[in-house]
């Protein structure tokens, strides 16, 4: 996803360049052609899981999708770029990815989600099992998008973030040698920002979720880099120098989780005032998540009420 960028603008890196290095990047022992070799490994992984032509990009404004979407290109695969805007709320990202793919030539289909249904989407989250807030907001707009995709294979720049450690927590306490450590936890099978929950909704609309950036190759090459390496001289500089087509759209801005961008968080934070959902009169949606996770995993409401306030 996306957010405040800055004002640096990828190397130029045209496409003969990137053409005849190419075994200069897997043969190099130094790290001189970094920025040339993860737009082979991420092309690679989406050639090895994509079998067919046609191919429906989860496409954002940020550099983790669009990065997807050029390894789909390059491969001569028909893209249709899904995205999405809440009925209430402007989105940079759903902008911006109307315009790539436009400029790019790639179909685009937006869906606008409706809020008004937002108490039913909630349940249908519970259900789902979702139980930590990014399980529940980050999977939430996928309710709506999967009914509207009719290719067979989705691709997803999905939890591409947790390798250059951009939240506010990883900054604060994991930039320095404890760095793998926040990356080993953010890419636990139960995080990954809630790619479980994710590829239920994609399996229960019979499509297969690509996760390129959840590939083992894609890892090791991560993890070879700390977070300085990483981040500077600026953010995801290794992906916006790997794809020369980079030069060829619009400034792309910084990260910035999904659900923030998005308005989502903001209308889920609607839900404290619905009795129905809050009905333990939570004033954090975090608590209210786990009070339906724990609720759903009991016989009845009455029940689980009772054992509460006997505790």
């Amino acid at each position: 996803m996306a957010g405040k960028g800055d004002k640096k603008r990828p190397m130029q890196v045209d496409q003969d360049t990137y053409s005849n290095n190419w075994d200069a990047i897997f043969n190099a022992n130094e790290n001189m052609f970094d920025h040339l070799m993860i737009d082979k490994i991420l092309t690679n992984e989406v050639n090895d899981s994509v079998p067919e032509k046609e191919v429906a990009v989860l496409l954002s404004g940020g550099v983790d999708s669009i990065s997807i979407a050029f390894a789909a290109e390059r491969l001569g695969k028909k893209i249709t770029a899904y995205s999405f805007r809440l009925d209430n709320h402007e989105s940079y990202d759903y902008s911006k990815a109307k315009d790539i793919a436009q400029m790019r030539n790639w179909r685009f289909i937006g869906v606008t989600i409706p809020t008004d249904k937002l108490v039913e989407d909630f349940h249908n989250l519970v259900r789902l099992g979702c139980k930590k807030k990014t399980q529940f907001e980050c999977t939430f707009p996928f309710l709506h998008i999967y009914p509207q995709i009719k290719e067979n294979y989705v691709l997803s720049g999905w939890a591409a973030d947790g390798y250059y450690g951009l939240s506010k927590k990883a900054m604060i306490h994991y930039t320095g040698d404890n760095f793998n450590e926040f990356r080993d936890n953010y890419f636990q099978e139960e995080n990954q920002a809630g790619y479980i929950w994710h590829k239920k909704v994609a399996e229960m609309n019979n499509k297969k979720l690509i996760t390129p950036y959840l590939t083992t190759a894609v890892k090791q090459f991560f993890y070879r880099h700390n977070h300085e390496q990483l981040n500077k001289p600026f953010q995801k500089h290794h992906v916006r120098n790997a794809f020369y087509e980079f030069n060829e759209i619009d400034k792309v801005e910084n990260h910035l989780n999904l659900q923030i961008g998005s308005g989502v968080n903001k209308l889920f934070g609607t839900l404290l005032n619905n009795r129905e959902v809050n009905f333990k009169n939570r004033t954090r949606m975090l608590e209210v998540y786990s009070d339906w996770y724990e609720f759903d995993n009991t016989a009845n409401l009455e029940e689980w009420l009772k054992e509460e306030s006997e505790i």
